[in-house]
């Protein structure tokens, strides 16, 4: 009890302190203005983060020192051809320096982003890591209305993506940012946003018009009505405003939209079919690329209001988040992969007494399957005349099914990334590996039969020499299996030559739009040069052991990672 009050008494002490501090700051004494204990009022996000977590950051004013001019910004006009001419060229850097010269003049304000740009908790606060937890990747920064921010998190946190903060007080400095585009407007606050902090930004700006009164021509009785002198038709007619006739258009969307939608639906000549539009204009800038996309909505006059305006924001956040997948590559919920091949591989390869702590794809270089594989092979393989190895063993004429399910396993990881949609392999030795991987990718398994059967009316057909039996071979498969869509993955029990991994890619390609993305095979005769030979169709080629010679009919491998570590654990 004596501890808990002498708490209270040095916490009541600390907010004196504070209050005192804060007052002195209000009142202009001993120039305290940098001093920790701000009142509440002028602290910002920046102020507590660097407080909670200890930070002392050291602030280079010139390395962060705002400037304009940017490379790579694409919106200055038409592009560039591929082979210029002089006026070409001439014409873009015109058009640059006008755009340039255009953002230059706007005076847009963020009170908050004056406060940001030279303190150095803000310094530290932007440049913080991302929060790994949480399964992102990247940190950005927006400035967009804050009625909108969660809907952008919403959407690229699915891919990765952490907003370190979002800036959506902005100001018109001048009656001139009036007249200014929705384009340059939503790119000088991404521009001014990522000068401040260095982050990537989105940036948004958005505008609504009301399209002009439609004339209607009066009928006859009408213009009789309106040519008599002094009838309540001339005077209504003479009573119309034509402010609210015309045509409106502003690029901010605030308490105006709603005050100019309700003069007009209480005006005498209010028609409720009048036109009235909503646009949005994001603008992404990471200091090189400049990426604009839009969103419209139109709405009836009698429909319309300020809240419509979040349909627009929500289309271009959609096209936004589309355009930066495509030119970033983001993946969506990339850490769902990650966490499921970590589960995969701790279920499988980890034992009771084992670390388990988190494990990514990236984290598996070489698993205990292909171990265990090399471990076999060279136990229990053989060399056969012509250079032929023999595994029939464990994995030809008897199979090891738990051997080759952990083999399956590995082989999936290495190709989940690239999302394949159906296995393709030849009958039979092809299935024992073709089978597991299949399972754990939860895909289907097509595979070729080397003799035509009944049921195959009009088959892709393709050739390849089989060393084994020293004959040319013919594979077979149905095209009904095979669809245009599909993204393949060749697997294989042995590559040797490649000929008959290419006879199978040539499958695909007889398949107008299906694309192989890969080849999986147990073992590689490096000393075959099968990868050489295949390398001209540029895809993955992955195997879980090397053979690279077997010279006095002894099998001898590829050193791998692990390999030795291995051996001294379990021997």
């Amino acid at each position: 009890d004596e501890e808990i009050q002498k708490r209270i008494i040095d916490f009541n002490e600390q907010v004196d302190d504070m209050l005192e501090e804060a007052e002195r700051q209000e009142s202009g004494g001993d120039n305290a203005v940098n001093n920790k204990y701000k009142s509440r009022k002028e602290r910002e996000i920046w102020d507590f983060w660097a407080h909670s977590n200890d930070i002392d950051v050291e602030f280079d004013e010139e390395e962060d020192e705002a400037h304009y001019v940017a490379n790579g910004i694409g919106v200055y006009g038409p592009d560039i051809p591929s082979q210029p001419t002089q006026q070409d060229v001439e014409r873009a850097v015109f058009n640059k320096a006008n755009y340039m010269s255009r953002l230059s003049n706007i005076t847009l304000t963020c009170s908050q982003l004056r406060k940001a740009i030279d303190n150095q908790n803000a310094h530290a606060y932007f440049n913080r890591d991302f929060d790994p937890m949480e399964y992102y990747d990247t940190m950005w920064i927006s400035a967009i209305d804050h009625a909108s921010y969660k809907n952008l998190v919403g959407d690229f946190t699915n891919y990765g993506i952490q907003f370190a903060h979002n800036f959506g007080d902005w100001e018109d400095g001048s009656q001139e940012d009036a007249y200014r585009t929705l384009e340059e407007l939503a790119a000088f606050k991404a521009i001014s946003v990522y000068n401040a902090t260095g982050l990537p930004c989105i940036a948004s700006r958005c505008g609504f018009e009301v399209e002009p009164a439609r004339s209607r021509a009066p009928n006859k009785q009408q213009q009789k009505n309106n040519a008599v002198p002094g009838s309540r038709a001339s005077q209504k007619q003479a009573m119309t405003n034509p402010r609210m006739a015309m045509g409106y258009r502003i690029n901010n969307v605030d308490d105006r939209v709603d005050d100019i939608i309700n003069a007009l639906k209480t005006s005498k000549n209010f028609d409720p079919n009048r036109l009235t539009k909503f646009r949005t204009v994001l603008c992404f800038y990471d200091g090189e690329e400049q990426i604009f996309d839009y969103g419209e909505c139109y709405v009836d006059l009698i429909f319309a209001d300020s809240v419509k305006n979040f349909v627009p924001v929500s289309v271009a956040i959609r096209e936004m988040k589309d355009s930066l997948v495509l030119l970033y590559g983001l993946e969506y919920e990339k850490w769902l992969k990650r966490e499921t091949v970590g589960s995969i591989y701790k279920s499988n390869f980890l034992d009771e007494d084992e670390d388990n702590e988190e494990i990514s794809s990236d984290d598996i270089v070489s698993n205990k399957a292909s171990l265990k594989l090399r471990d076999r092979v060279l136990k229990e393989g053989s060399v056969l005349p012509n250079e032929i190895i023999d595994v029939s063993q464990f994995m030809d004429s008897m199979v090891d099914v738990n051997l080759m399910d952990e083999c399956g396993i590995e082989l999936a990881n290495r190709f989940i990334r690239t999302k394949p949609t159906k296995i393709l392999t030849i009958a039979t030795t092809g299935l024992i590996a073709a089978l597991p991987i299949a399972r754990q990718l939860n895909i289907p398994v097509v595979y070729a039969r080397k003799e035509r059967s009944v049921v195959m009316s009009n088959p892709y057909r393709s050739t390849f020499k089989s060393r084994t039996l020293g004959t040319s071979r013919e594979l077979f498969v149905s095209k009904e299996h095979l669809n245009p869509n599909d993204r393949i993955l060749i697997v294989d029990d042995f590559l040797s030559s490649g000929s008959s991994q290419e006879a199978l890619l040539r499958i695909v390609g007889e398949c107008n739009g299906a694309v192989a993305v890969g080849i999986a095979t147990l073992i590689e005769k490096v000393y075959e040069s099968g990868r050489r030979n295949l390398s001209g169709f540029d895809i993955p080629i992955e195997s879980l052991v090397k053979v690279v010679s077997v010279e006095d009919r002894i099998i001898r491998m590829e050193e791998e990672d692990g390999y030795e570590d291995y051996i001294i654990q379990n021997y």
